[in-house]
């Protein structure tokens, strides 16, 4: 495992961010046992901010206590994943609704951006897949991140922080999950990645028409045919 090292003043809080976006892309797995002095090292700093940092993933529930002295990654089980599924669709519905009413021009014009060159990589890698070649891991978190960076733009239209924080805690675990799932299906000639990718064009016109109801319908059931991957992930 490799963690950045640390230097500035709030170490506390940026060991609290770095050790966070571990587990949320993975580089510290679910039910991974860790301790404050290797995870100090690691950053290169004392224990003291990795033990502050430490204590604020335990309010979030990213983090158990087994012991006195022992920690480890929270694990999760297929009920809680369905279950955050579930919240999660309906908090993108709200996302897209307000970012419906709310989103600048610029925003918008910034969501197609991300749209067109989410196209691009997936008419590449449309093209080696039904020419038969395994798609890469590069290829698959191109296209991942755009959409991705999508939806972000949308939470970033909707203006609305607590929305924000929710949507933040809820997806704590689901990014390295739902990126495996990706690759494995797209590999595996699925339609069903493609379908719900065409679902964005759809939701970006209904945002530029300020039709808040369909946005949010349109978020809300693209959002729950990807928890429903997620729940019945078992790898």
């Amino acid at each position: 495992m490799t963690l950045p090292e640390l230097s500035s003043q709030s170490l506390a809080d940026q060991a609290y961010k770095a050790l966070r976006a571990a587990i949320v892309h993975g580089d510290l797995p679910w039910g991974d046992k860790i301790t404050e002095r290797g995870l100090a090292a690691s950053l290169g700093v004392s224990p003291t901010p990795v033990r502050e940092a430490l204590r604020r993933l335990e309010q979030e529930q990213l983090v158990e206590r087994t012991g006195p002295r022992s920690l480890r990654v929270a694990t999760v089980s297929p009920q809680a994943r369905s279950e955050s599924g579930t919240i999660e669709a309906a908090l993108e519905g709200v996302a897209a609704r307000f970012a419906a009413e709310k989103a600048t021009k610029a925003q918008l014009e910034r969501m197609q951006q991300l749209l067109d060159a989410a196209d691009d990589a997936a008419v590449i890698l449309r093209e080696d897949r039904d020419a038969g070649r395994e798609l890469t891991p590069d290829q698959v978190e191109r296209i991942f991140n755009a959409v991705r960076d999508f939806h972000a733009e949308i939470e970033l239209a909707a203006d609305n922080i607590q929305l924000t924080r929710t949507l933040t805690q809820v997806r704590a675990f689901s990014r390295s999950e739902r990126l495996k799932i990706a690759a494995a299906q797209l590999n595996a000639g699925a339609t069903s990645q493609i379908q719900r990718y065409g679902q964005h064009h759809q939701l970006l016109a209904a945002l530029r028409d300020r039709n808040s109801d369909l946005a949010e319908q349109l978020a809300r059931v693209h959002a729950l045919s990807s928890a429903g991957d997620l729940a019945g992930w078992d790898a």
